[in-house]
């Protein structure tokens, strides 16, 4: 009889048989805040909260873990140096990459909603209608409301066929792009394109490359990144 109202009572409060499992991924420079990677089990995908420190309460993100099992490697973060930004990069597929960004405004933090850049991109590589692959990297905060998108953006299998057929048009080889990007409080659209110009450097293809051959793991003993 026990036993059953055992069973009865854990089926009424899940919560109480599945403990959520934790993972930081930063704190923030000025000891406030956290960001938590978090999932009910090993074997779900995780999602990122921003933990306050200081009241103990905590707030969903739009973010998380698209593609492989909590608590891989997949997934960075990188704060501003004043503690009002964060930037979140994770894998989404095999062949995508995404970082979506955040500000602070008091105590309520808002996702950052980018302008179509990538659409530019494809039109500048005379790509057609379409899907890409994509792999994006977060380059940085820059001054008080920009940062810098690293871009990896090339047409997918199905138009490189068809370009292929194409006589008369080939795309350009120009994948890799830098994006500026500024953001703006209380205001709609609240993120706009400064420039989007070729990336040169050529660490963002070898960082490509080793991550589709080798994803890298990060050592127990490597300190998260700071917030």
């Amino acid at each position: 009889m026990k036993y059953k109202i055992l069973l009865l009572a854990l089926a009424l409060m899940p919560g109480l048989a599945l403990a959520e499992v934790e993972r930081s991924l930063a704190k923030s420079p000025d000891g406030r805040f956290e960001l938590v990677l978090t999932t009910e089990s090993n074997h779900d995908s995780g999602r990122v909260l921003v933990r306050d420190l200081k009241s103990g309460g905590a707030t969903d993100t739009d973010s998380g873990q698209g593609y492989a099992q909590f608590p891989a490697d997949d997934i960075e973060a990188e704060g501003k140096d004043d503690s009002t930004a964060f930037a979140v990069t994770m894998r989404g597929t095999k062949r995508t990459r995404n970082t979506d960004v955040y500000i602070r405004d008091a105590d309520i933090w808002e996702k950052l909603e980018f302008p179509p850049y990538v659409a530019n991109i494809l039109g500048r590589q005379g790509v057609f209608k379409g899907g890409r692959n994509l792999y994006e990297e977060f380059g940085g905060f820059k001054g008080n409301s920009k940062f810098v998108l690293l871009c990896h953006i090339e047409p997918d299998w199905q138009e490189q066929e068809e370009a292929a057929k194409n006589k008369d048009w080939k795309p350009t080889t120009q994948t890799e792009w830098k994006v500026v990007l500024e953001y703006h409080h209380r205001m709609r659209p609240n993120c706009t394109v400064e420039s989007i110009t070729p990336n040169e450097d050529k660490t963002a293809n070898k960082a490509v490359e080793a991550t589709a051959i080798s994803p890298a793991v990060e050592s127990e003993s490597t300190p998260p990144p700071h917030l």
